[in-house]
């Protein structure tokens, strides 16, 4: 069993899972603004954000739930999705790569199977989706979204093990983080992948110049903006509130003692 059911729910949430259940756009889109001018190292600020993301999830029990049967389970583990690009000449693709317990990786794990895994992607051998990719390619365009639903209700609302078959037990994490910042982008909000069952979604934009006003004078600041899309059902805007400050908090230590962990390249995901 990988979820465990929520003993008790706000009378909120049980009222948006009724009306959300059947239809409709649960989504709630925001920014976060990370100040990085201090920031000693030039490698990519991605392990910092997936691992200040999975700190939260474990100290806030919503982040890491997922919807089965129109109730409230909490996940037994902590994952995290990454959104993978496939770059090619005629059409570019996307896979996701899934960290596993993310929770116990030091910042160094995180950026290796990071890195290993996105290579693997590229190269045509993805270890997580390849199989169910290839599947997906192969079907018909009318069978693509029953596919989808079944394998989402076998996997997620059945909690079964379809590693038999060659797809995976734990697809997806309760967050899907996307790198947009790899592309050039500097901000973006990204919408919630259904089938995933994740919860919320981050993009991690480029870091980039900024003036900003510090004790009524006007400075040139080093920006991270991180786009936020969170499902309304899972938790309103106090929850969000109190994850972000202690995202913040995570992330600011994090920045601070992240010479210790040695990261050394920047992650192409």
């Amino acid at each position: 069993m990988k979820y465990v059911r929520a003993q008790k729910v706000s009378i909120f949430r049980k009222a948006a899972f009724s009306l959300w259940g059947s239809g409709g756009d649960p989504s709630v889109y925001g920014f976060i603004e990370l100040d990085l001018t201090n920031r000693k190292l030039s490698s990519s600020p991605l392990p910092l954000v997936i691992k200040a993301l999975s700190e939260v999830m474990k100290n806030h029990k919503d982040l890491n739930s997922i919807l089965r049967f129109g109730q409230l389970y909490h996940r037994k583990n902590i994952d995290v999705s990454v959104l993978v690009n496939i770059p090619d000449i005629k059409k570019h693709d996307l896979s996701f790569a899934t960290l596993q317990n993310v929770d116990n990786m030091s910042l160094d794990d995180i950026e290796s199977k990071l890195t290993a895994g996105a290579k693997l992607i590229r190269a045509g051998k993805d270890p997580q989706l390849g199989f169910a990719l290839r599947l997906i390619y192969s079907l018909p365009w009318f069978m693509t979204g029953l596919f989808l639903k079944a394998y989402s209700f076998f996997a997620h609302d059945l909690s079964m093990d379809l590693s038999s078959l060659r797809l995976p037990a734990r697809p997806f994490g309760s967050v899907i983080v996307t790198n947009v910042g790899s592309l050039g982008i500097k901000k973006a909000l990204v919408p919630l992948v259904p089938m995933s069952r994740a919860i919320a979604l981050l993009s991690v934009g480029e870091v980039g110049k900024e003036a900003r006003v510090i004790d009524d004078s006007i400075v040139i600041r080093k920006i991270l903006h991180l786009g936020v899309t969170f499902d309304h059902r899972f938790f309103d805007g106090s929850h969000a509130a109190g994850m972000i400050a202690d995202f913040e908090k995570s992330f600011y230590s994090l920045v601070q003692n992240e010479v210790k962990e040695g990261l050394s390249q920047e992650v192409q995901v």
